[in-house]
Order: structure tokens, then C-alpha cells, then sequence
């Protein structure tokens, strides 16, 4: 059995970063693409499925685990909760072996994993946990864009657009901001 484990949000400005470690209950019936490659609407519609199909975990690190951590460390905090809370489900997935997009991981759980450059173009379970990722993490900042409208939350995700720099220049930070990605601008 293969779980796949991917993220969404290391790059943004703002917000968390989120993980999603996923394994099939049925088999995977599109082609495979990363999920920046996708459209949204496509992305959901894939996502749907994943819904009924699929076992998942998601776990996330917020903006203050990502400054006192480092990106990188909050992003193995991140997997660390998807992968318990896929556990948590259904203790089969201890033996899974665990593929991660990337070149590196590490993690204090006792499973098997292997880390794998451009995974989620190539094996179908990360493929999908980049999809639960990306539209979870998305969801969470459009809630913020409800929050603080001010910043467009919503349009870009707290990534670093053009758009992005003029409402941080205008409003300066908003609480979700990770200051310290913004100390050399």
C-alpha cells in the first residue's frame, strides 16, 4: 500500500502550510498532474472524488510554527500531524510505505518512507495528496479574506504577487503574515 504526502503553501507570504498524506481505496481513474498545473475548477472536481475514494489525513503548520520553525521544520510538523491523523484512522497505514514529494523529509514516526523529486507529477497518491493540499489550503484563505478583506486573501493566497507587495505596502502586515519572509523586501 502506498501512501502519498505532499504540501501547499511553503512559498506564501501569509497564512499556513498545509500537508495532506493520502492513500486509494479505489483506483485513480484521471491522468496525473500537480495541482498548480491544474485549473480550480478542475482541481475540485478531482477533489471530489479524492472525497469518496480515497483515505486522507491533513495537518497543517500556522504562520507563528513557521517563524519559530523555519519553513522547513513546519513543514515536517505539518506531515507529522497528516500521517498521525491518517494512522489515527485506520492503524493499516503503519506498514504503508510513504512517498514523499520532495528530496527531503524526516519525521519521528515509525514508518517506511522515501522521498521523491517531482512525485506529484508522477505517482497518482501524491498526485492527490497535492490536490486535498492546495484546495484546503486555499479554503483556509478565503476564510482569511473574510477576516481581513483589506489584503485579497482570496485572489492570492498569500503568495508573492505584485498585487500582494502594493497591499502590504499600503495596509502593512496583517497577524497572518510571516514576518519573517518579508525581512529582506
Amino acid at each position: 500500500m502506498i501512501v502519498g504526502i505532499d504540501e501547499a503553501g511553503r512559498g506564501p507570504l501569509a497564512g499556513s502550510v498545509v500537508v495532506c498524506a493520502l492513500a486509494f481505496r479505489n483506483k485513480f481513474p484521471y491522468p496525473i498532474k500537480d495541482s498548480k498545473r491544474l485549473s480550480v475548477q478542475r482541481r475540485e472536481f478531482i477533489f471530489s472524488w479524492i472525497l469518496k475514494n480515497c483515505d486522507y489525513g491533513v495537518g497543517d503548520a500556522s504562520h507563528q510554527e513557521i517563524e519559530k520553525l523555519n519553513i522547513l521544520g513546519a513543514t515536517y510538523l505539518a506531515a507529522q500531524r497528516a500521517i498521525t491523523k491518517l494512522i489515527d484512522k485506520d492503524s493499516k497505514f503503519k506498514k504503508a510505505e510513504f512517498i514523499v514529494d520532495g528530496n527531503c523529509f524526516k519525521t519521528n514516526l515509525d514508518i517506511k518512507y522515501k522521498c521523491c523529486k517531482k512525485a506529484d507529477e508522477t505517482i497518482a497518491q501524491v498526485a492527490c495528496a497535492s490536490i486535498v493540499a492546495k484546495v484546503t489550503r486555499d479554503y483556509m484563505m478565503k476564510i482569511a479574506d473574510f477576516i481581513y478583506p483589506e489584503w485579497n486573501f482570496s485572489k492570492h493566497k498569500g503568495y508573492p504577487t505584485k498585487e500582494h507587495y502594493l497591499l502590504i505596502d499600503k495596509y502593512k502586515l496583517s497577524p497572518l503574515h510571516r514576518r519573517s519572509f518579508l525581512l529582506y523586501r
